[in-house]
């Protein structure tokens, strides 16, 4: 580990210049790659969320016909005629819980008098 020759000291300097050239230049890549990637990801989480909003549009459930939609509320009502096991203005039983899953429902819900 002997210190470097006065004749060696220029190559030395040279080496060691270089290498700070490849260094700058490796974290001006570096910079550019991470800005890359922060954008790739910005935007693969754009088109994830433009595909959840897609499945949600082309959701079966969307396009049930109201008729039919109807008739499965009126399954979800106890079928029990005791009045004193009914609870009516329970906000957790149907029919109020259907009212408020969407505005759909809800206007399906209250116009139907056989779920009342």
């Amino acid at each position: 580990n002997h210190p470097p020759l006065d004749e060696e000291l220029p190559a030395f300097r040279k080496i060691a210049e270089g290498t700070r050239t490849t260094l700058d230049d490796l974290d001006t890549k570096i910079f550019q790659a991470r800005q890359l990637l922060e954008n790739l990801l910005s935007a693969r989480q754009r088109a994830e969320s433009r595909l959840e909003d897609t499945k949600f549009l082309l959701h079966p459930m969307r396009s049930m016909p109201n008729e039919l939609l109807t008739e499965i509320f009126h399954h979800c009502i106890p079928k029990t005629y005791d009045i004193r096991e009914l609870d009516a203005l329970n906000p957790r039983g149907a029919p109020w819980l259907l009212t408020r899953v969407c505005h759909r429902w809800r206007d399906l819900a209250i116009n139907s008098p056989q779920l009342w």
